[in-house]
């Protein structure tokens, strides 16, 4: 706009400049018709001919005022424009400054979070490990099993002085926060033989299918010859002395028998 305002300015000065040198020559002619008088209507001639381009290139220059106004008028509207732009940079610049500030505060604060989040982990590190060291120490004092149990490879098993059925074994069993002794292993099958009693095992059929107390089903299995027996309504097992080989050593009988008692839990 600015450019175009400055060519029309320079259009302007140079109509202006032509103008004033036809003024001069018209007063030139002016002279040389009072001194020419028999060209008088040749000057006269010409004098018309100015006159009628100076109408002309004043057209011309009220057509390049009303185009200067214009422009003039676009020029305050747009400098109106670019201070209502610049009154909006300032408030959106002061709100980033707020907002920049209440984030840098935020930033504070998650940092001052952030340390003490890290020395309560350091302090809970620090209990967890003093914990554990009293977990070790007291295991050190505290037996595996209580008085009166065997221990073997992490279980602790307990055999009954007296001889009872096989649901007064359970019971009996369960207030010592134990079960009638599961049979996991070759080792431990051949550890209840060697108690040399006639013990119940935590063992019973289900339908047609032989369970372990806690629900899991039999797999490994140390029946004498002959088991197990079908016959209906006897429905427990126990590990007799009375077989040669202690691997086979599984019979079942009435649960209603009455013998000896294992005991199992885990180890402390």
């Amino acid at each position: 706009m600015t450019t175009e305002r400055d060519q029309l300015q320079r259009s302007l000065n140079t109509k202006t400049k032509e103008r004033d040198q036809l003024q001069s020559s018209l007063s030139t002619m002016t002279t040389e018709r009072d001194q020419l008088q028999r060209s008088l209507n040749t000057k006269t001639k010409e004098r018309d001919q100015l006159q009628s381009s100076l109408s002309t290139m004043t057209t011309e220059r009220n057509k390049l005022q009303k185009n200067l106004n214009t422009q003039t008028t676009e020029k305050n509207q747009l400098q109106q424009s670019l201070t209502t732009k610049t009154k909006e940079r300032d408030q959106l610049q002061n709100s980033l400054k707020v907002i920049t500030a209440e984030r840098d505060q935020l930033k504070n604060s998650l940092n001052s979070r952030t340390k003490e989040k890290d020395q309560v982990q350091n302090i809970l590190n620090t209990m967890t490990t003093e914990r554990d060291q009293l977990k070790t120490r007291l295991r050190f004092y505290e037996k595996p099993c209580p008085e009166g149990w065997w221990k073997f490879d992490g279980s602790c098993y307990y055999l009954s002085s007296t001889k009872d059925t096989g649901g007064a074994s359970q019971r009996a069993c369960r207030a010592m926060d134990a079960e009638d002794v599961i049979i996991n292993s070759r080792e431990e099958q051949l550890f209840i033989h060697g108690l040399k009693k006639n013990v119940w095992i935590g063992m019973f059929k289900k339908d047609t299918e032989w369970k372990w107390v806690d629900s899991t089903t039999v797999t490994s299995t140390y029946w004498m010859p002959g088991e197990p027996s079908s016959q209906d309504g006897i429905n427990c097992v126990e590990i007799t002395q009375a077989a040669s080989d202690p691997l086979k050593s599984w019979r079942v009988v009435s649960c209603g028998t009455n013998t000896f008692s294992v005991c199992e839990k885990k180890a402390s």
